[in-house]
């Protein structure tokens, strides 16, 4: 019996061992484009990490890539995760691994963006990671089926820096029309108003916003999470919401009371216990995820 035992705990370990972890994929081929910036003798392309009151965060990248992490069924929802960092940092960790996972859980696939980092221009930090964004959305298109996603499908949240990122690929005026996701969720998105028009709360607008540009298309279907007592406004995401609204988009706010910033792929407050939850039904009532 002892000898059983002892070969079943080795075939265990033998097939953990063949459970292979999400590889990386490269967004661009050979040197990114509109790069500024050149990396430190000896340093990885890809980024460093380091290690602050137990999160995982992720700077200097160069070579922007993505992690797959596959939907159990085929023809699922995908949606391109975008960590938050005031685009100096990722918080690759709690907005980035914990939330693909948990995306998993719903029913999900999910590929965790890590774009270029830190701020290549301190004026439009969002340059370089809007290019990066954009060509994973179109990879992720083509390339779908092989994470068991639906390439009609597809939509991009973010966290912080990260939800104003999401915010520029789903709606962000630019010429040629570039490619968009299915729908966007903005969580405690960050830089929404015009920080040159406080206190009048303004959102930006013009070939550098957030705003669309009127068009006849409707803006994709957009998810809002805030708290209110956030040092970044939650006012900006009701805005925001409001405007999407007003040019015959569909859009849903959600701000709790408390929770501060940051608290996605955490359970510290309400905020970040309920809005994966609340998310799940909304894609569900928008048709995003089956009932």
């Amino acid at each position: 019996m002892k000898n059983l035992i002892f070969l079943s705990a080795l075939t265990l370990v033998g097939c953990a061992s063949t459970i292979e972890s999400p590889k990386p994929i490269a967004v661009w081929e050979g040197t990114p484009p509109g790069e500024v910036l050149t990396p430190k003798p000896g340093a990885d392309p890809r980024g460093s990490y380091t290690t602050w009151e137990g999160n995982q965060y992720l700077t200097d990248i160069f070579t922007p890539e993505f992690i797959p992490w596959p939907a159990a069924k085929p023809n699922s929802p995908i949606v391109i995760v975008c960590p938050g960092g005031g685009y100096k940092f990722l918080s690759e960790k709690l907005e980035g691994k914990v939330i693909a996972q948990k995306l998993n859980q719903m029913g999900c696939a999910a590929v965790v963006l890590h774009y270029r980092v830190p701020r290549r221009d301190n004026d439009k930090p969002w340059i370089q990671p809007l290019l990066d964004a954009r060509r994973t959305l179109e990879i992720v298109r083509a390339r779908a089926a092989e994470w068991n996603g639906n390439p009609k499908n597809v939509g991009i949240l973010g966290f912080s820096a990260g939800g104003n990122l999401a915010a520029r690929v789903a709606y962000a005026p630019a010429d040629p029309e570039p490619p968009r996701p299915d729908f966007a969720v903005m969580v405690y998105s960050a830089y929404l108003f015009d920080e040159a028009k406080k206190p009048d709360q303004v959102l930006m607008t013009g070939p550098d916003g957030v705003v669309p540009a009127p068009k006849p298309k409707v803006p994709v279907p957009a998810f809002f999470a805030h708290s209110n007592d956030d040092k970044l406004p939650a006012e900006a995401s009701a805005a925001m919401a409001s405007k999407l609204k007003s040019m015959g988009g569909s859009s849903e706010v959600h701000i709790w009371a408390d929770g501060g910033h940051g608290w996605a792929g955490t359970d510290r407050c309400d905020a970040a216990r309920e809005w994966m939850g609340i998310l799940e039904v909304w894609m569900k009532n928008r048709g995003i995820l089956p009932r």
